[in-house]
This record gives structure tokens, sequence and C-alpha cells, in this order.
């Protein structure tokens, strides 16, 4: 149950975000000339820290394990989707330069969940 509140907390904002992000006025908001790409990737970063804390907060004892496996799940279903929209969507192929994007968010991506899981159990020790 922590793992699926987590996952779905980090999908609910994230999905949104990537939707915008990724079809701002027909291309990419990183592919344009603007800053304004920043924004969703902020969102979609604090929405994997706070997915983390709140499964560390849920389960101060497995915080860690539990945000980790909530992070990989939503990094499944949003490099799925993403992986979709490039094949089937838009039709172009994936260069290596985004494969190495997308494992650098990857990386991020389990990192901040961790650093949540930290904090919210952090917190969850507060309470009690």
């Amino acid at each position: 149950m922590e793992i699926a509140l987590a996952t779905s907390l980090v999908l609910v904002v994230s999905i949104p975000a990537m939707i915008v992000e990724e079809d701002w006025h027909g291309h990419p908001m990183i592919e344009q000339a603007s800053w304004l790409w920043v924004l969703p990737a902020v969102l979609v970063a604090s929405a994997f820290l706070f997915g983390g804390a709140l499964a560390g907060l849920r389960c101060p004892s497995t915080g860690v394990v539990h945000a980790s496996s909530a992070a990989i799940a939503a990094l499944t279903v949003l490099l799925l989707g993403a992986l979709y929209r490039r094949l089937w969507f838009v039709h172009e192929g994936v260069q290596h330069a985004v494969v190495g994007l997308w494992c650098l968010g990857v990386a991020g991506a389990l990192t901040l969940s961790v650093i949540g899981s930290l904090f919210g159990r952090r917190l969850g020790a507060d309470r009690y």
C-alpha cells in the first residue's frame, strides 16, 4: 500500500507535467529557446522527493526500500510513456543523447526518492 500511494503521488504530478512539457506549442519545451522546461522538471523532481517522503513517513523502518520501489514503478510508467510517444506517436527514434538524459533522470529520481524517504522517516520518528 505504501508503494502504491507513493507511486500514485509521483504519477499524478508527473504525467500532466510531462504531457505539457512534451507538447508545448507542438514541440518539447526543452527543444525551444526558452527556459520554461525547468518548471515541469522541478515539478517532476519534487514529485519524486515527496513520493519518497510519503513512503518514509508511512513506513519508517522500510522507507528507503518502499521509496525506491515506488520510484522504479513510476519511472517504468513514465519511460514507457516517453518511448511510446517517440516511437508510435511522433514516429521518431531515440537518440543516444536522449537515452543518456533518461539515464541521468533515472539516477536523479531514485536519489530524490531515497532522500525524500529519509526526510519522511525522520518526520515519522518525530511523531511517535
